[in-house]
């Protein structure tokens, strides 16, 4: 999947000016992703990419820019055999060796999991922006997160078309 991105992060839901109350409960949303799907529907993860890869700039501004080496993970998440949420997560190789080493190896397990259920893992902040893809407008956001001091990034675009 591809995203262009058509703001810049903003760290306020209300600067994207969404009117559908759906996307809003999304944007805002405190918990596990992962965990509200599976109390509506049947969940199920489909695992893109997984691997060692270069950070886009352009595409991931703000991010981990000061690490050479980066886990980049995709997937999508699939409530009720219906696409729901594009995740991207960049984790520096830093963060895996020295943080939490389970990050380098979730394979088919969602990272919600693991981000609401252990302690050392905190949320810095979060951001949010707009996003089109195949003339559809989309909004995300994205969670920068530590983890024993360690950064990594998670974004999540909802795949409700908001146009």
């Amino acid at each position: 999947m591809k995203f262009n991105k058509l703001t810049s992060w903003m760290a306020e839901t209300e600067s994207l000016e969404v009117q559908n109350k759906e996307i809003l409960s999304w944007l805002n949303e405190p918990g596990s992703i992962t965990s509200r799907i599976k109390s509506f529907s049947n969940f199920r993860l489909k695992l893109l990419r997984d691997g060692p890869g270069e950070v886009d700039t352009a595409e991931d501004d703000l991010i981990i820019t000061n690490y050479d080496e980066n886990n980049i993970r995709e997937v999508v998440l699939y409530s009720d055999e219906e696409p729901l949420i594009y995740a991207k997560s960049i984790i520096p190789l830093e963060t895996i060796r020295l943080g939490l080493g389970i990050l380098g190896n979730l394979k088919e397990n969602p990272l919600g999991d693991i981000l609401f259920s252990n302690p050392e893992i905190k949320k810095k902040y979060m951001l949010f922006a707009k996003f089109e893809s195949n003339k559809k407008i989309f909004c995300g956001r994205k969670g920068i997160y530590t983890v024993k001091g360690y950064p990594f990034s998670v974004c999540e675009i909802f795949l409700i078309n908001d146009s």
